[in-house]
């Protein structure tokens, strides 16, 4: 008689994994969630912000102490508004000081505008109710049917610095209004789509994927290049504080 183990065939145990795997179940899920500001919203206003800051010149203001006023230059965006001035001022040559008393000049900054505005285009029928007061016309709500449907978002920024001397008061340099806008566009052909492009984009996108259309580059945006610091020739100061003043001040 035979008493060994009965042996199993490969064959056998694979299918019956098979079998096993078959019959089990699973499922999977992915949390979303979604900020209280939509990211194209903020992309928008601070790419606007960075091409109005690119305008101003800082250099006579290069190599004076000076305190950054931003008490005027509110924002939504504050953190990137007031940081993003900080380092356009150093790359430029500006001295900043922490504390007023410690700067020769003080610099003011305003912001005039910073906010966006939206408009839709559509070439169809839009969705329409039905109210139930027409005799044998049910009821209930036809949905759009577009051919053609846009929509345009842009947002523009506002912007003016001056600068006056600490103690006697006298203005001693203004940047005067620097503006600049971006832009975000989406189309959809007969309801597919979007198709996205406009300055905050690098290249044309059709349902988040990048098409080969080249940039989305602007004559405005062409701009919002930061000046390297090594490409900013120091200018002569105005003539209320001269170079001799600024390299005695001890701060």
């Amino acid at each position: 008689m035979n008493t060994s183990a009965p042996r199993f065939r490969s064959s056998s145990l694979v299918g019956l994994c098979i079998a096993m795997a078959a019959a089990a179940t699973g499922c999977g899920t992915t949390k979303q969630s979604s900020t209280a500001r939509t990211g194209t919203e903020q992309l928008l206003l601070t790419k606007a912000w960075d091409t109005a800051l690119a305008k101003i010149d800082f250099r006579p203001l290069t190599g004076v102490p000076v305190y950054l006023d931003t008490a005027n230059a509110t924002a939504v965006d504050q953190g990137w508004v007031v940081s993003s001035l900080k380092e356009a001022m150093l790359r430029q040559g500006v001295l900043l000081r922490t504390k007023p008393e410690q700067a020769q000049w003080i610099v003011e900054a305003r912001i005039g505008a910073y906010g966006t505005d939206a408009y839709n285009w559509l070439l169809g029928i839009p969705q329409t109710t039905v109210p139930p007061t027409f005799t044998g016309v049910p009821a209930g709500t036809i949905p759009e049917i577009s051919l053609i449907k846009k929509s345009d978002q842009r947002a523009v920024a506002k912007m003016a610095l001056f600068a006056y001397d600490r103690t006697s008061g006298q203005l001693v340099w203004t940047s005067g209004t620097s503006q600049a806008g971006s832009d975000a566009k989406d189309t959809y052909v007969g309801g597919v789509g979007p198709i996205s492009r406009g300055s905050i984009r690098d290249n044309t996108e059709f349902i988040g994927m990048q098409l080969p259309l080249g940039g989305a580059a602007t004559p405005e945006t062409a701009t919002d290049k930061p000046r390297d610091a090594a490409d900013v020739a120091a200018s002569p100061l105005a003539p209320s504080a001269a170079a001799s003043d600024a390299q005695s001040f001890a701060p």
